[in-house]
């Protein structure tokens, strides 16, 4: 419905020599400016567990099809998939799928031996010294105190051990090893509350989990076109497009 509105423009999206028609979807329009910078336009809703554009189209407009006007006019919905509320029953699983890794990470109190800068590199093969684990290193997090590992044969110890690198011999030793998911996004002042780099002691680390359930939260409340304006709002967004 949304693609149907913009221009078109020959691509030979298989380079193939059959160029075929597709959406011009770097057409410009103002419209969502517009919409989203003027009050009278829209009011506010809350999304529920289980709700899905489509059904909240439903609720609002007496039709499905005018979901795409959420991702217009509010721009913190970049993805459908991504940014829309995930609802209770699914949230677990798409953040563990999403950081499905595993992260070792260091004591706070930082010794030169297992100081990350530096260390290991990127795709190397690394084992755990207890528990003859191996996985490859995929990122490196040195401010936030970690290595992002994907898991290749048996099972690292979660309460932690020595991390050695197959080709580099660099070595750290990880006071925990654990999904990505319960890894720190960031850290926070516990005083000020403010994000800070990581420290000794003052400082709480804020888990991937954590951060996507405060991402949740605040795409819950969304912009919504008010009923009444819908089907002139739709109109100008077609000659917009035009």
């Amino acid at each position: 419905m949304y693609f149907s509105f913009f221009p078109t423009i020959l691509y030979d999206i298989n380079r193939d020599g059959n160029p075929q028609n597709v959406p011009l979807i770097t057409a410009f329009t103002s419209i969502d400016t517009k919409l989203t910078d003027d009050i009278t336009y829209y009011s506010f809703y809350d999304i529920q567990d289980g709700d899905r554009p489509d059904n909240v189209s439903q609720k609002l407009y007496d039709t499905p099809n005018h979901y795409w006007t959420f991702f217009v006019v509010n721009a913190h919905l970049k993805n459908s998939y991504n940014d829309w509320p995930k609802g209770n029953a699914f949230f677990s699983e798409w953040v563990d799928s999403k950081y499905s890794n595993l992260a070792a990470i260091t004591q706070a109190t930082v010794t030169a031996e297992d100081n990350i800068f530096g260390k290991f590199n990127i795709g190397e093969t690394v084992t755990g010294q207890l528990s003859g684990a191996t996985g490859t290193v995929v990122r490196k997090y040195p401010t936030l105190g970690f290595i992002e590992i994907q898991p290749s044969t048996g099972t690292f110890n979660p309460a932690g051990e020595g991390i050695l690198g197959i080709t580099t011999q660099d070595s750290l030793t990880a006071a925990s090893i654990v999904k990505k998911s319960l890894a720190p996004h960031h850290h926070i002042d516990n005083s000020t509350k403010e994000r800070t780099k990581r420290r000794v002691a003052g400082t709480s680390p804020v888990t991937f989990f954590q951060y996507e359930q405060e991402r949740e939260l605040k795409n819950s409340r969304i912009k919504v076109i008010k009923p009444a304006l819908i089907q002139s709002v739709i109109d100008d967004f077609r000659r917009e497009m035009k």
